[in-house]
């Protein structure tokens, strides 16, 4: 499994063997653990919703969605050693985008950094929920590093949730009723990001 180093901190010291995504979260799941709260305890679980575009000889391909959990290794790891094994090709081109219940730790943010700079084909777009460690320099830098790679980096907003709610939970036909202060957590979250990213 060349390419992707060591497991995060807090994993098991390995890489994990390939697994495949979830088709998707139960709401209790989802509002507890995508809920936007600047200081979120409890919350020791992440979950990565994941939408892949690509485009093969000029021409769009049907998209490829899914939901990790960080369960044994992190989501990120979890979702790169799947793409790499499973979809990833050197004749397709792919636009990649995560919606994260917490943003990437420090080591996850350098491991997706080396995967972004052998391909060169992939351009990924980052929705967090909320900030992981957001007052640890180290955590900050690794944000800071995949903004420079060109990563899209911002915060999950009511759009981005209600988008979730409609194509990644198992919401029996419920329409999106979102918690209390999800706007203003929103504003709370984006700025703590731009002021890390700036």
């Amino acid at each position: 499994m060349a390419g992707l180093g060591q497991a995060c901190e807090g994993c098991c010291g390995q890489m994990p063997e390939i697994s495949y995504p979830m088709e998707g979260l139960d709401p209790e799941t989802f509002f507890f653990e995508f809920q936007n709260l600047l200081y979120a305890y409890g919350r020791k679980s992440s979950y990565l919703c994941f939408q892949v575009e690509r485009e093969q000889h000029s021409s769009p391909v049907p998209s490829d969605w899914g939901v990790f959990e960080n369960q044994p290794y992190h989501a990120e790891l979890r979702f790169l050693n799947w793409f790499r094994a499973e979809k990833l090709s050197p004749y397709e081109h792919y636009d990649v985008t995560w919606f994260l219940s917490w943003s990437p730790c420090s080591t996850c943010a350098e491991e997706i950094a080396i995967f972004l700079s052998n391909h060169k084909n992939v351009r990924l777009s980052i929705f967090v929920s909320r900030i992981y460690y957001f007052w640890k320099p180290a955590f900050r830098q690794g944000l800071q590093e995949l903004d420079h790679l060109g990563v899209q980096l911002d915060a999950m907003s009511f759009d981005e949730f209600k988008y979730c709610w409609e194509n990644f939970v198992d919401n029996q036909g419920m329409p999106f009723r979102c918690w209390k202060k999800v706007h203003q957590n929103y504003k709370s979250v984006l700025r703590k990001l731009n002021e890390i990213l700036r």
